[in-house]
């Protein structure tokens, strides 16, 4: 910021007013030029942005260029460029509209655990069954009234699923917690390792980050407002009154000439989203004034190429958030507590893998302020089910309950172990025959002795690891069975171990950004491919059409015959170039907008020089007297100066 020239300045601060991180073509940044600059200098300030990194220009595949304000900038540009934003607290409210709802790294945390013990498959039609999705919805305590304001209509009629449920999967999909295969959608477990290694104060930030990204309406001004409030100028458990913001942005240029009180109806919508998040709530003072306040569980606000990494490896690049121990939110042991009554208590500092174990072995009952679980035979012969043995449960409660297990609970949890896994389901592989002297000559068979067990006339067991050399066997005696055994799915399905591996093993680092290619569930326009910077080249092709223009109308200050006068001022308009002008006894500057002829004439903004305003003039030939064309001020170390 330092280094723009005022030119860049004027241009960055209109296009942040009217696009803020909206991506938008150039002939909207024509529009919002500065009066008092020309289109010449307009793309030199457009190229030193791009190299200033606060301008981004991408390109479609037929073409079409377009320039975007990194969103990831944005909240450093609103205060830099807009730093008077009011912040001041209000008084208590009378009434509260909106209360803040459960957390959402909770919410998600609810559906990775369905999503693991359930499943999410598709239809033939390739969409998620009904029933799954509205068993889903069941286990989330999002209130779905409070998220309206975060997905426009043809989002909605994109996904007809409960509002809660579209913004988990998209949440989801995003961080790459889970992924789309061709039958369902299955856990990413490394990724999952890594997320579950976060604190909350981590997950809310990143989830934030996202939020802030897909959620919400799409003007500029809804953007402005949400990142205004984003801000750590305001403190959580403070009252704002939302008027003061919103005439501020009216004045300082962010809304878009847009009415107060359309933008009053949206901010309230993206606040009320917020609060079924428990991010905020809103209410309202005696004299009906709308206000709002973060709660104690806001998020951080992410700046830059945010980067947030699980595992203890150092020097990830980026603003990470801070540690959970720095923020005093997870000690060295923080674990969870048994009852007597087979309720665990879980303490906010109990860290999210311990938190998932217990879901393994446990059944979720409430995830709010105070987490609790209940242990349950059922859940138990679930956890064995996917993995875990019995034995291997009692060693891990013991080992991170705080307090140990109460005798009632451990001794009754080592009865019911005692009645898991005492018998099991296996499948064999039978050889079967097709006349009862076939088996005979098998079971005869000197080198088949110990592969198989006959259990018929017809009909043997044999051995899985001596399968290959039953083959051989029966091929050399002219009874070679197919090769595909009856009843035997060709890619039998593999189930994710909901707790697999080693339950006190440190997992690798892992790193999650907030800005960046993302693919969720809602559409959001693709990213587009960078156009390459090369800023030398530019500027030469900006400036190559001066190359055929007579030296003396750039370098000499003169007086021309009309006819040539109009030639000049035809060059700057085709150039979009300045022309320096005296009329009555001023030097004026001048950009023209419009020739007309018949009579001839040009139409553009003069620039007085005892003023700063661009005025509106209308010129013949006649009303001027010496002229020059303006070459606009390239960069020092330009190859084309």
């Amino acid at each position: 910021m330092k280094g723009l020239s005022g030119e860049a300045l004027l241009v960055l601060q209109k296009l942040v007013r009217a696009c803020a991180a909206r991506p938008f073509a150039e002939a909207l940044a024509e529009r919002h030029c500065p009066a008092e600059l020309c289109r010449a200098e307009l793309q030199l300030a457009l190229l030193e942005l791009r190299e200033a990194g606060l301008l981004e220009l991408r390109q479609k595949l037929w073409g079409e260029k377009l320039y975007q304000i990194p969103e990831q900038r944005l909240p450093e540009l609103q205060r830099l460029l807009f730093p008077d934003v009011p912040v001041r607290a209000a008084g208590k409210p009378v009434s509260t509209d909106e209360e803040s709802g459960p957390g959402l790294p909770g919410e998600l945390f609810r559906a990775l655990v369905f999503i693991a013990g359930e499943g999410l498959p598709f239809t033939a039609k390739g969409g998620v069954h009904k029933k799954n999705i509205s068993r889903l919805a069941a286990q989330l305590s999002l209130p779905e009234a409070q998220l309206e304001g975060l997905f426009p209509p043809d989002q909605r009629e994109l996904h007809p699923f409960p509002l809660p449920v579209v913004a988990v999967l998209d949440l989801l999909l995003c961080l790459g917690l889970i992924r789309r295969t061709d039958s369902a959608y299955r856990l990413e477990t490394e990724v999952l390792e890594g997320w579950l290694r976060l604190s909350e104060k981590q997950m809310s930030s990143l989830l934030y980050g996202l939020v802030l990204s897909r959620f919400g309406p799409p003007e500029p001004a809804a953007q402005h407002f949400r990142y205004i409030v984003s801000s750590a100028e305001y403190h959580s458990g403070l009252w704002y009154a939302l008027p003061d913001i919103l005439e501020w942005m009216s004045e300082a240029g962010l809304a878009q000439e847009q009415s107060l009180e359309p933008l009053e109806t949206s901010a309230r919508m993206w606040l009320k989203g917020l609060a079924g998040f428990g991010w905020c709530e809103l209410g309202r003072m005696e004299d009906g004034t709308a206000c709002f306040r973060w709660t104690a569980a806001r998020p951080q606000l992410l700046l830059g190429e945010a980067v947030v990494s699980s595992g203890r490896s150092p020097g990830i690049p980026g603003a990470a958030v801070q540690d959970a121990q720095e923020e005093g939110s997870s000690p060295e042991f923080s674990g969870f507590m048994v009852q007597p009554d087979f309720e665990i208590l879980v303490p906010p500092e109990c860290p999210y893998s311990q938190r998932w174990m217990l879901a393994g072995c446990a059944e979720l009952l409430h995830s709010d302020d105070l987490w609790s679980y209940r242990l349950t035979r059922e859940r138990l012969e679930a956890a064995a089910e996917q993995g875990l043995s019995p034995e291997g449960v009692l060693s891990w409660l013991a080992a991170h309950a705080m307090g140990g297990l109460p005798a009632q609970a451990e001794h009754t949890l080592l009865q019911w172990s005692r009645g898991i896994g005492r018998t099991a389901l296996s499948e064999m592989l039978v050889l079967a025959c097709r006349s009862e002297s076939d088996g005979n000559d098998i079971a005869a068979h000197p080198r088949l002795q110990g592969s198989l067990e006959r259990i018929g006339p017809l009909h043997f067991i044999v051995r899985t690891e001596r399968l290959e050399a039953v083959r051989k066997e029966l091929g050399a005696a002219g009874m070679a069975p197919p090769k595909r055994i009856a009843g035997q799915q060709a890619e039998p399905g593999v189930a994710w171990p909901l707790l697999g591996g080693d339950p006190q093993a440190e997992s690798a680092a892992y790193t999650f950004s907030v800005h960046g290619p993302v693919r969720g569930l809602l559409a959001c326009a693709p990213e587009l491919p960078p156009v390459p910077l090369n800023p030398h080249a530019a500027e030469k092709a900006m400036l190559t059409g001066l190359a055929s223009v007579p030296q003396m109308w750039i370098k000499e200050w003169r007086k021309y015959h009309a006819t040539t006068a109009q030639k000049v001022m035809e060059h700057a308009l085709d150039s979009g170039i300045k022309v320096r002008l005296s009329m009555k006894e001023q030097i004026c500057e001048f950009i023209p907008a419009e020739i007309r002829r018949n009579p001839w004439e040009v139409q553009g903004a003069l620039l007085p020089p005892d003023s700063d305003r661009a005025e509106e003039a209308r010129l013949s030939a006649a009303d001027w007297q010496e002229m020059q064309l303006v070459i606009p001020k390239v960069r020092r170390n330009s190859s084309s100066a």
